[in-house]
């Protein structure tokens, strides 16, 4: 039987109803983990091993109490969270806009990884046993794509989000760290094609940005996420991993 390196390990995974969401949720359950998998399109469902639907809205500060509260009765508290909750309106020229898609990208994207990391130190502070957050940029994070304004600002923020969080909570042995997702297949990615696009050719053109010739897959990026969640990796904090098959800003 493979080492199961979460063993009775509490996490929490947003966004858990996603495709990259569930690929993480999955990997941490066969890891030995107990997984609350939180999104804005489940109802909440009573504890059960070793995953749990929970509902969150992550712009809302007293949704994030309600989930932290559930999680501290539940299970005894996080050891672990991931801010994956995100979305992305493609294809949006800078200059047309709207100022209401841009306050959503920001809300969801940045307020909610800052909202989880917020309420993930106070908890774990208290705990007194450290912990380990892993927030989710993207490559778009450092590389500007002029119509995807609004979510290249708040992955951007994802960043330095991820920086100050880690500066301010090392002091309590909690660990904050990002994963820098290139293009996946995933729903979320199909939704940049356009009317002239076929599946197939969007795909290989996706494809041709990668020196590797190839798409991460959602496994691709779980394995970055549990990695960086790893108590084992005790001294990595405040970085951001490419997960890109090497597709450089500017290349």
């Amino acid at each position: 039987m493979a080492e199961q390196r979460f063993q009775n390990l509490n996490v929490v995974v947003t966004g858990g109803a996603g495709g990259l969401g569930k690929a993480i949720v999955d990997a941490f359950a066969r890891q030995g983990a107990n997984v609350i998998s939180a999104d804005i399109a489940f109802a909440d469902e009573a504890a059960g091993n070793p995953i749990i639907p929970r509902h969150i809205d992550v712009t809302d500060e007293a949704s994030w109490l309600t989930l932290m509260d559930f999680a501290d009765a539940a299970l005894g508290g996080v050891d672990v969270l991931v801010n994956n909750a995100g979305i992305y309106r493609p294809n949006i020229p800078f200059e047309e806009m709207p100022l209401d898609v841009w306050r959503q990208h920001l809300a969801i994207n940045a307020d909610g990884v800052f909202l989880g990391c917020k309420h993930a130190i106070l908890r774990m502070k208290a705990k007194g046993r450290g912990g380990s957050i892993v927030n989710m940029g993207s490559g778009m994070s450092i590389t500007a794509n002029p119509s995807g304004a609004a979510y290249c600002a708040s992955k951007a923020a994802v960043l330095m989000t991820t920086r100050t969080a880690a500066g301010a909570a090392g002091r309590y042995g909690v660990r904050v760290n990002a994963v820098l997702p290139g293009a996946v297949p995933t729903e979320m990615l199909m939704g940049n094609m356009t009317g002239e696009d076929t599946e197939r050719a969007f795909l290989a053109r996706m494809e041709a940005y990668s020196p590797l010739g190839r798409l991460a897959s959602p496994e691709d990026i779980a394995r970055a996420v549990l990695f960086l969640a790893d108590p084992a990796n005790a001294a990595i904090s405040g970085i951001y991993v490419p997960v890109d098959g090497g597709n450089m800003p500017g290349a």
